[in-house]
């Protein structure tokens, strides 16, 4: 494509980007796109809200610790847009669930996924209480993915990576809708 080309083609999604955002009502609206298996991203424009930017890590697979950090801890009620970045070195995902247990306390199932159960045969949480997550295919190393709950209500809820075994190794994090 020549580059006059190219930037006639620019022009032309940009002044129909134009046209389409002063339609309809004056209300925010979002947009997600999301790649395919080998993207893993997302791209979100004209969402409102608050933002929450959560590091899911590992740095020895199953055979060690693991964390799920967000960042900020809290929003307010209403629309929340979640990017989750996976910088461990296995897959990861990210689930949140409303509920007044504790981050720590969740009582754990045997789901019967690989990686094989531990010994006890507990190795995931209920998945219930769900209001969301970062989808399919589960976020590889490297891979981002932005997310976007619409009408969070106030109160108590828990981001766990929900894979086989990583709750158990630390991956849940307490958060709060206020």
């Amino acid at each position: 494509m020549t580059r006059a080309r190219a930037v006639a083609v620019l022009t032309a999604v940009a002044m129909g980007a134009l046209v389409l955002s002063s339609c309809g009502s004056s209300k925010s609206s979002s947009t997600t796109a999301t790649t395919g298996s080998s993207g893993g991203v997302t791209v979100t424009t004209g969402a409102s809200g608050a933002a929450v930017t959560v590091v899911a890590s590992d740095t020895k697979g199953l055979d060690g610790p693991m964390t799920l950090a967000p960042s900020p801890a809290s929003a307010p009620a209403g629309d929340i847009s979640f990017t989750v970045k996976n910088t461990g070195t296995i897959e990861h995902e990210m689930i949140v669930l409303k509920t007044d247990t504790p981050f720590d306390k969740l009582p754990v199932v045997d789901a019967g996924d690989p990686p094989a159960p531990v010994k006890s045969g507990a190795d995931k949480v209920d998945e219930a209480s769900s209001v969301g997550e970062t989808g399919e295919p589960n976020l590889k190393a490297g891979e981002s993915r932005t997310f976007t709950l619409k009408g969070l209500a106030a109160g108590h809820y828990v981001l766990v990576c929900n894979i086989a075994k990583h709750y158990g190794l630390g991956m849940r994090a307490a958060f709060t809708v206020s």
